[in-house]
């Protein structure tokens, strides 16, 4: 790769999950142009080889269950990958629709709440799938410990969204997620 693009959401969930300041710092300096630029393989080995030391340190994990807690992630990734964008364009949808106040459009704004609602039963589904899989190997306070480490870093990205970029970094501000997934408005 010639140049790495980085997107908002990108450098977010990096400096999120790793909470290592060498990436953030790799991912600002390429962003700036004072490094080279690193691929998003690169990054994402890094990343993932981070993410597997804390927790296998946190969770007191053996190397054969961090392997297979890799896998497990691996393989549900996709499908919640998929979920947060599908979640993501309805609530963008239905943001637009109230924002309109286009009072003829009711009909449109209900599909779009029995969508979102679909879709957090979907998500609730694949949690439970995970879950049932995950008790394969960990044990149930390993379990609970891995799903708080995993709301810590959920809650860390949305804090890092809500921030903005870099100085410097593509982007632009956004404002935060106000009750329902929209948008507030920007602060007087």
């Amino acid at each position: 790769m010639p140049i790495l693009k980085w997107t908002r959401r990108w450098t977010a969930v990096a400096i999120a999950m790793v909470g290592m300041p060498v990436v953030a710092l790799s991912a600002q300096q390429a962003v700036s142009g004072n490094a080279p630029p690193m691929s998003r393989d690169s990054i994402d080995t890094r990343v993932r080889l981070r993410i597997a030391q804390i927790v296998k340190s946190q969770l007191g994990l053996t190397d054969r269950q961090v392997r297979q807690l890799m896998l497990t992630n691996r393989r549900f990734e996709a499908q919640r990958v998929e979920l947060f964008e599908q979640e993501r364009e309805v609530r963008t949808a239905l943001r637009d629709e109230i924002e309109s106040r286009d009072t003829t459009r009711q009909v449109q704004v209900s599909e779009l709440l029995d969508r979102m609602l679909k879709l957090q039963r979907d998500r609730l589904s694949l949690l439970e799938a995970e879950q049932k899989e995950l008790a394969t190997f960990l044990t149930p306070v390993q379990r609970a410990r891995y799903f708080g480490l995993e709301e810590q870093i959920r809650r860390r990205v949305m804090d890092l969204r809500d921030q903005g970029p870099p100085d410097g970094a593509p982007g632009g501000a956004r404002r935060p997620m106000g009750p329902g997934g929209g948008r507030r408005p920007p602060a007087e």
